[in-house]
């Protein structure tokens, strides 16, 4: 399995893992590229409460509704 930790902290060129709550936005848009299926839950919802302070069900929620929105578009 992969670590989503290290591999957004890679694709949003932070240099460090704790830079990743400070900087949300650009964290968003790449996990919104990512085939989160890589990931084992367990680190997805670690990942998600770390990062955005929520729960991995609700991010899941949001990025759905995102998609909907933008292929309507």
């Amino acid at each position: 399995m992969s670590d989503i930790f290290k591999d957004m902290q890679v694709k949003t060129g932070c240099e460090y893992i704790s830079d990743l709550p400070s900087h949300k936005r650009i964290v968003w848009k790449e996990l919104k590229k990512q085939n989160l299926s890589q990931y084992d839950k367990k680190q997805l919802e670690d990942f998600s409460n770390y990062v955005f302070g929520l729960s991995y069900e609700t991010l899941q929620a949001v990025i759905k509704q995102q998609k909907g929105r933008e292929k309507r578009v």
